[in-house]
């Protein structure tokens, strides 16, 4: 049967179904069937295609576990790797301790005082004070007048005594002159012996009332000199006690004195010490006085006590240098410079404290790795002495290789591994204890 016989000998799918199912159908129908040899062709290259896909498949799965197994391995010697080194807690730069020359000193507390004052009282009484020329802290020199009285009533009774003696030698020529005249007359017996020793007499009185006279004038000279209150000594004016109005006499009764004077100015520090720190201090020894605002003032032992006080101290007396910050009266710190030794510092910024001790973190077990230098933290704990300035004294020293961390060491524990950066010892330099 032909083709078209067997397309019209039956009554089709597409025949039967209904109007409207039709229409879509010849829409999608290809308009020619492929010929039938292709077929057997299109079978070949499907098994083909289907054979090369499940050997590409293969490979690719092999290449992916083989990568994914290198890529375990290679993690698992990384992790194994950094397990074994031990990473470094931080970078740090280390010194050395120094050997310095510090100055020894003797710490004290102690007054300024006077060396030597004298005290200047009124000579005259009953005479109000008309002027004071100084004040107090004014430097003066012996012979400086510092205040005079009220001179009026003195320089009428020196003119009154002037006169008192100008009659004294008046009456004195009278009865020289007399006894002069008369006294030649007993030799020839005009005139009886009686009657020349009056004459005698009357000139003795007048020499002697004429020396009177001469007295009270010396004295009421002297007394208006006395008006002028005069400096015995050069020195400074520490105490004025002593106003204008004030008479001499009334309030400035009993020689009370109405100025202090310094003598030369001369200020010194009175410490008292310990008898068993004694022996390092002798007569000469220099001083260094703190003042106020941070300023000093020098001097040097002038004399130690030879007996101690009712405290068991012994006072010390040193004589300080001409200084215009310092007052008799002031209560001060000094220290007594007892000459140098040598001692070993480390920088301030080393020293870690803890629960009331200090400690340094020493650097040991030093290796290089990856040219890096490496090394181990040790914690050793220090006994300190004083400062100065940027470093410590160490009362016990470190060997001197001690390798120190110079800063930071709070951050860091015993055991911690570090890194050592510039690692530097310091320079030995001469150093001065501070207060």
């Amino acid at each position: 049967m032909s083709d078209f016989e067997e397309t019209h000998s039956k009554p089709s799918a597409e025949s039967e179904l209904p109007p409207y199912r039709q229409t879509d159908t010849l829409s999608q129908r290809p308009s020619a069937k492929p010929p039938i040899w292709l077929w057997p062709v299109l079978a070949a290259v499907l098994v083909v295609g289907v054979l090369l896909g499940k050997y590409w498949g293969n490979d690719s799965n092999s290449a992916t576990d083989e990568s994914a197994a290198s890529n375990s391995v290679a993690n698992d010697q990384v992790t194994g790797s950094d397990a074994s080194i031990e990473q470094s807690v931080l970078s740090v730069e280390t010194v050395s301790p120094s050997q310095d020359d510090i100055g020894s000193t003797l710490s004290a507390d102690g007054t300024i005082n006077a060396k030597d004052t004298a005290n200047v009282s009124a000579k005259v009484n009953g005479v109000a004070i008309e002027r004071i020329l100084v004040e107090e802290g004014d430097r003066v020199r012996a012979g400086q007048v510092l205040a005079v009285f009220d001179t009026d009533a003195m320089e009428q009774q020196v003119l009154q005594a002037q006169a008192d003696v100008a009659e004294a030698e008046a009456t004195l020529a009278n009865a020289s002159a007399d006894a002069a005249r008369v006294l030649p007359l007993i030799d020839i017996d005009a005139i009886s012996k009686q009657e020349a020793d009056r004459y005698r007499t009357s000139e003795v009185r007048a020499k002697a009332s004429l020396q009177a006279s001469k007295a009270r004038l010396s004295n009421q000279r002297l007394t208006l000199e006395n008006a002028k209150v005069v400096a015995p000594v050069s020195g400074i004016i520490s105490e004025k006690m002593v106003e204008v109005g004030q008479v001499a006499g009334g309030r400035l009764a009993g020689g009370d004195p109405l100025f202090t004077i310094i003598k030369g100015g001369v200020l010194e520090w009175r410490a008292d010490i310990d008898p068993k720190l004694v022996g390092d201090i002798n007569v000469g020894t220099p001083v260094q006085v703190s003042l106020p605002g941070g300023d000093t003032v020098m001097g040097q032992v002038n004399r130690i006590a030879p007996t101690a006080d009712n405290n068991r101290q012994i006072t010390i007396y040193a004589s300080l240098a001409a200084n215009s910050k310092i007052r008799a009266g002031m209560y001060q710190t000094g220290e007594f410079l007892l000459g140098s030794t040598s001692t070993q510092t480390i920088p301030n910024s080393a020293v870690v404290s803890n629960d009331g001790y200090d400690y340094v973190m020493l650097v040991t077990e030093s290796t290089t790795r990856d040219d890096r230098s490496m090394g181990r933290i040790k914690q050793q704990r220090v006994t300190l002495g004083e400062r100065l300035g940027e470093s410590v004294a160490m009362l016990e020293p470190l060997p001197s290789d001690s390798r120190i961390v110079k800063q930071g060491g709070s951050f860091l524990n015993d055991g911690d591994l570090v890194r050592v950066v510039d690692g530097v010892a310091q320079t030995s330099k001469p150093a001065q204890a501070q207060p």
